[in-house]
């Protein structure tokens, strides 16, 4: 188990207490992936999957719940339902050791159905967290997510169901990603409509094969020792400014959408998200236009200031 008493643990269960009114520990289950995704880094932990028993992380999981009492557990570990095997025999352990914790995962679409997510119920999961990264077939295809987009807003409509909350994670400008592709990512989460998302605008991490596709279109590479790899740009579709107009135009439509459903878009909120979606649309059109007018070069000079995009 991790030496967990080389630090002061409490420290930060009482700070996540107080800034997000629960308090959360990280477990790790398994180290590596046996997934091809382009712009993942394994690089780390491998492509071979090895994973802890289902008994020592129950026990790991009873020593927390008996020494820190955390309100909840975040399993760090890539494709948490990798293994229905395992699944079940962790499920089983932690029934058993009076171990239950309430816990989110990571997963992929199509290591779920019916029978997993009462598993994960049963376990004590309150949250999953889906990959879908984009609603373009096209583009999923392109990241070798060896998955559908339909697979993912099933398996999302099928979670919520079962009486657990989602979340799914989302990425824009990818290489070849089109406006197109972007209206089909938007309609995917309305569909899909999970309870939570990230969004992210693609960067290269070196080693991967996402890397290796662009290298010669960098436009932006930070100093190594004083950057991180989200601050690495290179040439896309559109210029960079177009693709911070987008994440903001996605994020707004979908809480836009949230409220239509629940019949309250003519409501203050309403109203000042359906300005912000046109205020997004027009930055979109308008960085789209200064393609046109040369305002955007391979120099990368119209990026300079760009940010990564926040995690909403």
């Amino acid at each position: 188990m991790p030496n967990r008493k080389k630090i002061d643990l409490k420290r930060y269960l009482d700070l996540w207490k107080k800034h997000h009114s629960r308090s959360s520990i990280t477990v790790s289950t398994q180290r590596g992936c046996p997934y091809t995704c382009r712009w993942c880094s394994t690089a780390v932990y491998g492509q071979s999957y090895r994973r802890r028993s289902a008994a020592k992380v129950a026990t790991e999981l009873k020593m927390l719940k008996e020494e820190y009492q955390p309100d909840q557990v975040w399993f760090v570990d890539d494709v948490f339902t990798v293994s229905h095997k395992w699944l079940a025999s962790f499920r089983d352990e932690v029934l058993q050791q009076d171990a239950v914790i309430p816990f989110e995962c990571i997963t992929r679409a199509e290591r779920l159905n019916d029978e997993v997510l009462t598993m994960l119920k049963e376990s004590g999961c309150f949250r999953v967290w889906i990959g879908a990264e984009s609603g373009s077939q096209r583009i999923i295809d392109a990241m070798d997510r060896r998955v559908s987009a339909e697979q993912v807003q099933q398996m999302t409509i099928a979670t919520k169901q079962a009486g657990m909350e989602t979340g799914t994670f989302i990425m824009l400008g990818y290489p070849g990603e089109t406006e197109e592709d972007i209206h089909l990512t938007l309609d995917h989460l309305k569909k899909a409509n999970p309870d939570h998302f990230t969004i992210t605008i693609a960067y290269p991490i070196k080693g991967t094969g996402l890397y290796e596709d662009i290298k010669d279109k960098i436009t932006k590479q930070p100093d190594w020792f004083s950057s991180t790899d989200r601050d690495i740009d290179f040439l896309r579709t559109y210029p960079r400014k177009y693709y911070d107009y987008a994440v903001r135009w996605v994020v707004n439509s979908v809480q836009l959408h949230k409220l239509q459903l629940a019949h309250q878009q003519n409501t203050l909120p309403g109203w000042k998200l359906q300005l912000k979606v046109i205020v997004a649309r027009l930055g979109m059109l308008w960085s789209r236009t200064g393609v046109k007018k040369g305002m955007y070069s391979k120099s990368g000079n119209s990026r300079r200031n760009a940010e990564p995009a926040e995690v909403f």
